[in-house]
């Protein structure tokens, strides 16, 4: 018997994060003959280093021998200080009598310290800048501690050496509501005697070019700032004044859309002239500890192939279409320089970049004659292509191009350039594989989809002059995210972002989070992208069990289904959305009309979602003993009875004939008496479009499940299986490596959509993941953190096989069926320590089982 994932606030050794409150989650597995626990000891101790220090020394919290403590969420209400290590134990009793136990860690940062470090900025705009310390260090101290943060993006090195392994620090958050400090173990880049600090700092989100149709600049702040203190052992040696140097970066230009131009060339002198204020950045938030995951990288590509097009061009091809940069070795002489352009797709054998629209998602590096291991600092693309060329700078007085020089060899740019995979530093914890290996690759899509699009905030894509937070996206896929990867805490992050735009905007919830203050995304309050400020959190909640987590995200959603009570209220009439924008079933092909919006009513989908939400809402604060449940309640009853009465024949017949409409009365439960009848019209809409989907954002991750629910599971892995416009397989049939925007956002030919917007890393449509997991594997949770499961599989003959695989808060769960050769059908199925599950067979066998391996066959 092992304890794993011993976890503080849903991350492994959390150093310097919002630690509260805190919560202390744990999984036992190798169990043997042991089946659940039967009681827990917890125990905290601080400034220890070893199991052994824990020995005679007094802990600052000890639970006793628990019987109800709750591996997913023990919640401990204790004072922790600041800047301090805290080593703590779980030792679980299984009902065999076995003992097992287990150690980890979680250190703070500052928490409510005052800051002896003053935020400093260089008086002078520019797009980047180094600030510069030297101090004497006597190497008496056992560890050391930075604590910092800079805006709007930094990288801090300590005598040449680079603080962390993280990027792109502080992340991308709501700097006008919280700033976040970083805390990083900086032990090992002292020495004895003389120390060098340095601050790199660049424009990132904070100041640099956000938004679309040329964006805007200085959103956040027009200066770069930085805030450190730097501690050994209890002293702080060096903290932020107006005595740091100010110096020339070699970075000459960089934002997030652009790229970087990095000069090796350029020395790092002190600016003349140039004055360092003592200045705090205007018009944003306090500083506080971290919520953001760090931005790390993950994995790593080589060159696939080197292709030369008919006009010349080299490109890279790495294989995959990812988030992150690329990196290099570079040899080359001084003056002469590599430059990398990014993009998703060639066309015509040549090198394509149009629908990236005025991102020029470029990063020139130019030589100083040594060899360097070269990478960008602050900045990222989303591509699979790069163009690469050397190049050479000619100055013809004050101006200075770059002229096409010979190429490198093609083992030279196999062998020195890889591409860097970028993301929040969250894992994978769901698999599936089946016998069929266009759907392998599906999955593999709606994978990277998810990775290339969480880079700190769940972005609509990660290439194009765009990169948002926009809210739709994130709700209609967050149930497939938490299945494939372990998202709470990133979650959390997102979620306090979007409690603190609602909380000036009367509980509206915006259309981009972080919401940008100008133009068409500073808008909210349109269903379904506002409503995920519920259904993020339900779904958070469901996949990990953490109450915890559930009350500090309650009150944000309370407040989006308050506000639409107050708007329809004031309207009078029946409890319905009666008017105001909504995307609705966006980019729908149900729609005669030209245009981005389906055919299906958006004041009918508005009030469904409004009720499924009001849903949430009761059964949340039922959950957390919360007095106004039975409120809500009610008012989720008087929705369901208004859109029944206003949306529904005398039948019971759903009044918007569409895919989505049906699908949407069928899962959010508005007509349970007649789900089946509506089921039964949904199949055979499905068979009067040629057998195909035609569903948007709202209708694709409810249309596969609505069909199964309701006894149709074969049409459903018919939309599966379609290999032509429009489908799933169709981009996999086309070499797609992530998922589209549009059904078609590449043409058979290969070409691409003439229409606006196409992205080909857009992870929307990669919902139906949730289905593969839930309905073909068939796992879903009957309680939150799946403690207790419906295992359920839909196997077909089709797919050959399914294995998955899920390791979900509770444990590692597996559903494998198979069809052998005389047509029978192998099940075998895996429930974790402390769980049970009700297994569904498709010939109607059933049995409630605890923990252990399962093998039926039919």
């Amino acid at each position: 018997m092992k304890l794993k994932n011993l976890r503080v606030n849903n991350i492994e050794h959390p150093l310097g994060f919002q630690i509260m409150p805190l919560s202390f989650s744990w999984t036992v597995e190798e169990a043997g003959e042991a089946k659940e626990q039967q009681s827990a000891r917890i125990r905290i101790y601080e400034n220890v280093e070893t199991e052994a220090d824990m020995e005679g020394k007094k802990a600052v919290y000890d639970s006793g021998e628990v019987t109800d403590a709750d591996s997913l969420d023990y919640s401990v209400n204790v004072e922790l200080k600041p800047r301090t290590r805290y080593q703590w134990s779980v030792e679980v009793t299984a009902d065999t009598k076995e003992q097992v136990s287990a150690e980890s860690w979680f250190e703070t940062g500052k928490t409510d310290e005052v800051w002896e470090g003053q935020w400093i900025a260089p008086e002078q705009q520019t797009s980047s800048v180094i600030l510069r310390k030297t101090f004497v260090y006597d190497g008496t101290a056992k560890s050391a501690r930075l604590y910092m943060c800079g805006l709007g993006v930094y990288e801090c090195y300590i005598n040449g050496k680079k603080a962390g392994d993280e990027y792109l620090a502080p992340g991308y958050h709501s700097y006008d509501f919280h700033l976040q400090a970083q805390t990083y173990d900086v032990s090992d880049l002292l020495k004895e005697g003389e120390n060098e600090i340095e601050i790199w700092l660049g424009e990132g989100w904070f100041k640099g070019r956000l938004g679309f149709d040329g964006g805007f600049t200085d959103i956040y702040g027009d200066k770069l700032y930085a805030i450190a203190e730097l501690y050994a052992g209890e002293e702080c040696l060096v903290k932020t004044d107006t005595t740091w140097e100010v110096l020339e970066s070699p970075i000459r230009f960089n934002n997030i859309y652009d790229g970087e131009v990095y000069d090796a060339r350029q020395q790092k002198c002190r600016i003349a002239g140039t004055k360092l204020l003592q200045e705090s950045p205007k018009e944003c938030g306090e500083l506080s500890d971290r919520y953001s995951l760090p931005i790390k990288a993950k994995e790593i590509f080589s060159v696939k192939e080197v292709l030369h097009t008919p006009s010349g061009d080299t490109v890279l091809d790495f294989g995959q279409n990812l988030t992150g940069w690329v990196e290099f070795d570079c040899r080359i002489p001084e003056g002469k320089g590599i430059r990398l352009t990014a993009s998703e797709i060639m066309q015509d054998q040549e090198f394509y970049h149009e629908n990236l629209r005025t991102a020029k998602t470029e990063f020139l590096y130019l030589s100083d004659g040594k060899e360097a291991h070269v990478r960008p600092h602050f900045t990222f693309y989303g591509f699979r292509y790069m163009k690469a060329e050397v190049v050479q700078e000619v100055r013809n007085g004050e101006d200075v191009t770059l002229r096409c020089e010979e190429t490198l060899s093609d083992e030279e740019w196999k062998t020195q350039f890889q591409a860097v995979h970028l993301r929040s530093d969250f894992d994978q914890i769901g698999w599936i594989e089946t016998g069929d290996q266009k759907v392998n690759q599906l999955f593999s899509n709606a994978l990277w989809g998810q990775k290339g699009n969480f880079l700190d905030v769940p972005t609509d894509c990660p290439q194009r002059d765009e990169r948002l937070g926009w809210t739709g996206d994130a709700q209609v896929f967050s149930e497939t995210a938490c299945f494939n990867m372990y998202m709470p805490a990133f979650y959390r992050k997102y979620m306090w972002d979007m409690r603190a735009e609602q909380s000036i905007l009367d509980g509206a919830v915006p259309n981009v989070v972080p919401r940008l203050k100008r133009g068409m995304v500073a808008e909210y309050g349109a269903c379904p992208w506002a409503d995920a400020g519920v259904i993020i959190p339900w779904n958070v909640y469901c996949h990990y069990g953490s109450k915890t987590l559930l009350a500090e995200m309650y009150p944000g959603m309370k407040a989006w289904v308050d506000y639409q009570r107050k708007q329809e209220e004031a309207e009078g009439g029946l409890h319905l959305i009666k008017g105001g924008f909504h995307f609705a079933d966006w980019l729908a092909l149900d729609n005669e009309q030209p245009g981005p919006f389906g055919a299906t009513d958006p004041l009918y989908i508005a009030s469904a979602y409004y009720f499924r939400c009001t849903k949430i809402i009761a059964d949340a604060a039922e959950i957390l003993g919360y007095e106004e449940a039975p409120e809500y309640k009610k008012l989720a009853e008087e929705i369901k009875k208004a859109i029944r009465a206003t949306y529904f024949d005398g039948s019971g017949a759903c009044c918007s004939k569409t895919q989505t409409g049906a699908a949407i009365a069928i899962v959010f439960g508005l007509i349970e008496d007649t789900a089946q009848e509506e089921g039964d019209r949904l199949h055979q809409r499905v068979a009067e479009n040629n057998g195909h989907l035609n569903t948007g954002f709202v209708g694709t991750p409810l249309l596969c499940p609505a069909l199964t629910k309701t006894g149709h599971h074969k049409t459903a892995v018919d939309l599966l299986l379609n290999e032509d416009y429009p489908s799933w397989l169709y981009s996999v049939n086309l070499g797609a490596t992530t998922i589209w925007e549009r059904w078609n956002s590449v043409l058979p030919d290969g070409r691409m959509n003439p229409e606006g917007m196409n992205s080909l890393n857009h992870y929307s449509y990669g919902s139906i993941e949730a289905w593969m997991y839930g309905d073909v594997a068939g796992i879903r949770e009957a309680e939150p953190g799946f403690r207790k499961t419906v295992i359920k599989p839909n196997p077909d003959a089709r797919l050959k096989y399914v294995d998955c695989k899920m390791e979900t808060a509770a444990g590692i769960y597996e559903s494998h069926w198979k069809y052998e050769e005389d047509g029978s059908v192998t099940y075998r199925f895996h429930v974790p320590f402390g769980a049970k599950a009700l297994i569904c067979l498709p010939d109607g066998r059933t049995e409630t089982v605890a923990a252990g391996d399962y093998i039926y066959c039919s």
